[in-house]
Protein backbone atom coordinates (compact mmCIF):
# COMPACT_ATOMS: atom_id res chain seq x y z
CA UNK A 1 0.00 0.00 0.00
CA UNK A 2 0.88 3.51 -0.34
CA UNK A 3 2.16 6.13 1.79
CA UNK A 4 -0.42 8.07 3.01
CA UNK A 5 -2.16 9.61 6.07
CA UNK A 6 -5.53 7.98 7.50
CA UNK A 7 -8.17 9.41 9.29
CA UNK A 8 -9.41 8.01 12.35
CA UNK A 9 -13.23 6.56 12.45
CA UNK A 10 -15.72 9.16 13.75
CA UNK A 11 -16.40 7.62 17.09
CA UNK A 12 -14.16 6.12 19.99
CA UNK A 13 -13.75 2.33 20.57
CA UNK A 14 -15.93 0.96 17.26
CA UNK A 15 -16.32 -2.58 17.04
CA UNK A 16 -18.31 -4.25 14.19
CA UNK A 17 -19.27 -7.90 13.07
CA UNK A 18 -19.14 -9.79 9.76
CA UNK A 19 -22.19 -10.08 8.01
CA UNK A 20 -22.01 -13.37 6.78
CA UNK A 21 -18.44 -15.76 6.75
CA UNK A 22 -15.73 -14.75 4.44
CA UNK A 23 -12.92 -17.20 2.90
CA UNK A 24 -9.18 -16.15 3.03
CA UNK A 25 -9.40 -14.56 -0.24
CA UNK A 26 -12.66 -12.26 -0.28
CA UNK A 27 -11.33 -8.51 -1.83
CA UNK A 28 -15.07 -7.28 -0.59
CA UNK A 29 -15.94 -7.71 3.04
CA UNK A 30 -19.90 -6.98 4.48
CA UNK A 31 -20.39 -5.74 7.99
CA UNK A 32 -23.53 -5.44 10.25
CA UNK A 33 -23.10 -2.03 9.79
CA UNK A 34 -20.25 1.06 8.21
CA UNK A 35 -21.30 3.63 10.56
CA UNK A 36 -18.51 6.03 11.80
CA UNK A 37 -15.90 3.86 10.02
CA UNK A 38 -13.40 5.94 7.06
CA UNK A 39 -11.33 5.06 4.34
CA UNK A 40 -8.56 4.35 2.99
CA UNK A 41 -8.43 2.60 6.28
CA UNK A 42 -7.15 -0.51 8.55
CA UNK A 43 -9.45 -3.32 10.33
CA UNK A 44 -8.54 -6.06 12.65
CA UNK A 45 -10.71 -9.61 12.29
CA UNK A 46 -11.04 -12.20 15.30
CA UNK A 47 -8.97 -9.92 17.41
CA UNK A 48 -11.25 -11.18 20.55
CA UNK A 49 -14.31 -13.65 20.11
CA UNK A 50 -17.90 -12.43 21.03
CA UNK A 51 -16.86 -12.91 24.91
CA UNK A 52 -13.95 -10.96 24.95
CA UNK A 53 -11.37 -13.88 24.74
CA UNK A 54 -8.19 -13.45 22.72
CA UNK A 55 -7.78 -15.44 19.91
CA UNK A 56 -4.49 -15.12 18.39
CA UNK A 57 -4.88 -18.21 16.15
CA UNK A 58 -8.00 -16.25 14.30
CA UNK A 59 -6.95 -13.07 13.86
CA UNK A 60 -6.15 -11.31 10.97
CA UNK A 61 -5.25 -7.65 9.46
CA UNK A 62 -6.91 -6.17 6.71
CA UNK A 63 -6.46 -2.80 4.42
CA UNK A 64 -9.25 -1.32 2.37
CA UNK A 65 -9.09 1.45 0.26
CA UNK A 66 -13.54 1.83 0.02
CA UNK A 67 -16.87 1.93 2.11
CA UNK A 68 -19.61 0.94 -0.12
CA UNK A 69 -23.04 0.67 2.41
CA UNK A 70 -21.79 -1.47 4.82
CA UNK A 71 -18.79 -3.48 2.93
CA UNK A 72 -15.38 -2.55 2.90
CA UNK A 73 -14.13 -2.58 -0.89
CA UNK A 74 -10.95 -3.06 -2.07
CA UNK A 75 -9.11 -5.46 0.62
CA UNK A 76 -5.89 -6.47 0.85
CA UNK A 77 -5.79 -9.77 2.93
CA UNK A 78 -3.12 -10.76 5.34
CA UNK A 79 -2.17 -6.92 5.76
CA UNK A 80 0.95 -6.23 8.39
CA UNK A 81 2.25 -9.63 7.74
CA UNK A 82 -0.50 -11.55 9.62
CA UNK A 83 -2.16 -14.44 7.97
CA UNK A 84 -5.01 -14.71 5.49
CA UNK A 85 -7.55 -17.04 6.98
CA UNK A 86 -10.86 -17.39 7.13
CA UNK A 87 -13.41 -16.02 9.72
CA UNK A 88 -17.36 -16.97 10.52
CA UNK A 89 -20.28 -15.00 10.20
CA UNK A 90 -20.48 -12.26 13.39
CA UNK A 91 -16.77 -12.75 13.76
CA UNK A 92 -15.46 -9.32 15.74
CA UNK A 93 -14.40 -6.52 13.48
CA UNK A 94 -12.21 -3.60 15.43
CA UNK A 95 -10.38 -0.56 14.21
CA UNK A 96 -7.75 0.14 16.29
CA UNK A 97 -3.76 1.84 15.05
CA UNK A 98 -1.86 -0.90 13.51
CA UNK A 99 1.63 -1.14 11.78
CA UNK A 100 0.43 -0.17 8.54
CA UNK A 101 -0.86 2.87 10.09
CA UNK A 102 2.14 3.94 12.30
CA UNK A 103 4.76 3.49 9.50
CA UNK A 104 2.65 5.32 6.80
CA UNK A 105 2.48 8.03 8.82
CA UNK A 106 6.04 7.87 10.32
CA UNK A 107 7.12 8.20 6.77
CA UNK A 108 5.51 10.41 5.36
CA UNK A 109 6.67 12.76 8.18
CA UNK A 110 10.21 11.84 7.44
CA UNK A 111 9.94 13.24 3.71
CA UNK A 112 9.62 16.67 4.98
CA UNK A 113 11.28 16.84 8.13
CA UNK A 114 15.18 16.08 9.83
CA UNK A 115 15.68 14.11 13.05
CA UNK A 116 16.22 17.81 14.39
CA UNK A 117 13.11 19.13 13.53
CA UNK A 118 14.17 20.84 10.63
CA UNK A 119 12.41 21.15 7.44
CA UNK A 120 14.10 19.35 4.67
CA UNK A 121 13.27 22.34 2.34
CA UNK A 122 15.27 24.19 4.24
CA UNK A 123 18.96 23.37 4.20
CA UNK A 124 20.37 25.90 6.21
CA UNK A 125 18.45 27.64 8.63
CA UNK A 126 18.83 31.47 9.51
CA UNK A 127 17.07 33.35 11.55
CA UNK A 128 18.43 37.09 10.97
CA UNK A 129 17.13 40.09 12.70
CA UNK A 130 19.19 42.84 12.86
CA UNK A 131 17.58 46.50 13.85
CA UNK A 132 19.85 49.71 14.12
CA UNK A 133 18.99 53.68 13.77
CA UNK A 134 19.69 53.84 10.23
CA UNK A 135 19.94 50.10 9.01
CA UNK A 136 17.60 47.19 8.75
CA UNK A 137 18.16 43.92 6.88
CA UNK A 138 15.68 41.58 5.60
CA UNK A 139 16.89 38.41 3.72
CA UNK A 140 14.02 36.79 1.62
CA UNK A 141 14.45 33.29 0.71
CA UNK A 142 17.81 32.81 1.01
CA UNK A 143 18.46 29.86 2.56
CA UNK A 144 15.00 28.16 0.57
CA UNK A 145 15.68 25.43 -1.56
CA UNK A 146 13.31 23.18 -3.76
CA UNK A 147 11.49 26.27 -5.71
CA UNK A 148 12.03 25.32 -9.89
CA UNK A 149 12.94 28.79 -10.27
CA UNK A 150 16.05 28.24 -8.35
CA UNK A 151 17.60 30.73 -4.94
CA UNK A 152 16.52 33.85 -5.01
CA UNK A 153 18.53 35.84 -1.88
CA UNK A 154 18.03 39.35 -1.66
CA UNK A 155 19.67 42.15 0.54
CA UNK A 156 17.14 45.13 1.82
CA UNK A 157 18.86 48.58 2.95
CA UNK A 158 16.80 51.44 4.55
CA UNK A 159 18.55 54.52 5.25
CA UNK A 160 21.59 56.93 3.42
CA UNK A 161 24.78 56.02 1.91
CA UNK A 162 26.69 58.98 0.29
CA UNK A 163 30.34 57.60 -1.23
CA UNK A 164 31.92 54.34 -1.55
CA UNK A 165 31.10 51.64 1.34
CA UNK A 166 32.32 48.34 2.09
CA UNK A 167 30.62 45.06 3.44
CA UNK A 168 27.29 46.97 3.92
CA UNK A 169 25.46 44.54 5.73
CA UNK A 170 25.94 40.36 7.47
CA UNK A 171 26.61 38.71 4.61
CA UNK A 172 24.44 35.85 3.62
CA UNK A 173 25.30 31.98 3.25
CA UNK A 174 24.48 30.28 0.00
CA UNK A 175 22.53 26.51 1.48
CA UNK A 176 23.48 25.15 -1.58
CA UNK A 177 25.29 25.06 -4.91
CA UNK A 178 24.42 27.15 -7.91
CA UNK A 179 25.01 29.21 -10.72
CA UNK A 180 23.99 33.39 -10.89
CA UNK A 181 21.71 33.91 -13.81
CA UNK A 182 21.39 37.78 -12.90
CA UNK A 183 20.84 40.47 -10.55
CA UNK A 184 18.14 43.40 -10.23
CA UNK A 185 19.35 46.33 -8.27
CA UNK A 186 16.87 49.30 -7.77
CA UNK A 187 16.92 52.47 -5.50
CA UNK A 188 13.84 54.15 -4.48
CA UNK A 189 15.46 57.22 -4.68
CA UNK A 190 17.57 58.11 -7.69
CA UNK A 191 20.88 58.07 -7.93
CA UNK A 192 22.43 62.22 -7.99
CA UNK A 193 25.31 63.26 -9.93
CA UNK A 194 27.96 60.57 -11.72
CA UNK A 195 26.64 56.58 -12.01
CA UNK A 196 26.03 54.50 -8.52
CA UNK A 197 28.39 51.09 -9.17
CA UNK A 198 27.50 48.26 -6.88
CA UNK A 199 29.77 45.62 -6.44
CA UNK A 200 28.57 41.80 -5.30
CA UNK A 201 30.93 39.20 -3.66
CA UNK A 202 31.65 35.84 -3.04
CA UNK A 203 33.95 35.30 0.05
CA UNK A 204 34.64 38.98 -0.19
CA UNK A 205 35.65 38.66 -3.84
CA UNK A 206 34.01 40.51 -6.67
CA UNK A 207 32.17 38.31 -9.41
CA UNK A 208 32.58 40.67 -11.99
CA UNK A 209 34.98 41.48 -14.34
CA UNK A 210 37.09 44.56 -13.94
CA UNK A 211 34.33 47.58 -15.88
CA UNK A 212 31.03 45.21 -15.91
CA UNK A 213 30.27 46.08 -12.18
CA UNK A 214 26.02 46.99 -12.49
CA UNK A 215 26.19 50.73 -12.35
CA UNK A 216 23.10 52.94 -12.17
CA UNK A 217 23.17 55.64 -14.04
CA UNK A 218 22.72 59.33 -12.51
CA UNK A 219 19.53 60.00 -12.27
CA UNK A 220 18.25 56.47 -12.50
CA UNK A 221 16.56 54.25 -10.19
CA UNK A 222 17.58 50.18 -11.67
CA UNK A 223 20.01 47.93 -13.48
CA UNK A 224 19.67 44.55 -14.37
CA UNK A 225 22.98 42.82 -15.23
CA UNK A 226 23.59 39.06 -16.76
CA UNK A 227 27.13 39.86 -17.13
CA UNK A 228 29.06 37.74 -14.42
CA UNK A 229 32.47 36.90 -14.71
CA UNK A 230 32.29 34.01 -11.68
CA UNK A 231 28.84 32.15 -12.43
CA UNK A 232 29.37 29.24 -10.26
CA UNK A 233 28.97 29.21 -6.16
CA UNK A 234 29.31 26.28 -3.65
CA UNK A 235 26.97 25.67 -0.21
CA UNK A 236 28.27 27.68 2.64
CA UNK A 237 30.15 30.51 0.18
CA UNK A 238 29.35 34.72 1.54
CA UNK A 239 27.62 36.67 -0.40
CA UNK A 240 27.83 40.78 0.70
CA UNK A 241 27.69 43.31 -1.59
CA UNK A 242 29.51 46.78 -1.63
CA UNK A 243 28.98 50.86 -2.80
CA UNK A 244 31.96 51.28 -4.69
CA UNK A 245 30.98 54.81 -6.10
CA UNK A 246 34.04 57.24 -5.98
CA UNK A 247 33.49 59.47 -2.52
CA UNK A 248 31.60 63.57 -3.33
CA UNK A 249 29.11 62.14 -5.12
CA UNK A 250 26.30 63.00 -3.04
CA UNK A 251 24.34 59.91 -3.71
CA UNK A 252 21.53 59.11 -1.26
CA UNK A 253 20.04 55.24 -1.36
CA UNK A 254 17.40 54.19 0.27
CA UNK A 255 15.17 50.93 0.13
CA UNK A 256 18.25 49.36 -1.79
CA UNK A 257 17.12 45.69 -3.08
CA UNK A 258 19.62 43.28 -4.78
CA UNK A 259 18.47 39.98 -6.13
CA UNK A 260 20.03 37.69 -7.57
CA UNK A 261 18.44 34.39 -9.25
CA UNK A 262 20.32 31.12 -9.25
CA UNK A 263 19.79 27.63 -10.49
Amino acid sequence: MANQFFLAPTANFIQKTLSGAITDVATTITLNNATNLTSPGYATIDRTDSAGTSTPNAREVVYYTGISGNDLTGVTRAADGSTARSHSDGAIVETMPTIGMWNSLTTIVATGFTSDGYLKAINSPVSISILHTTTRIAVSGASITGFPTGLHPSFSFYGILSGPSTLIQTPLIMPQEGTWQWFNIMTRTVASGASAIIDININGTSIFSAGTRPAIAGAGTFVSTASIATKGFNAGDRLSWDMDTGAGLGLHITDLVIEGRAT
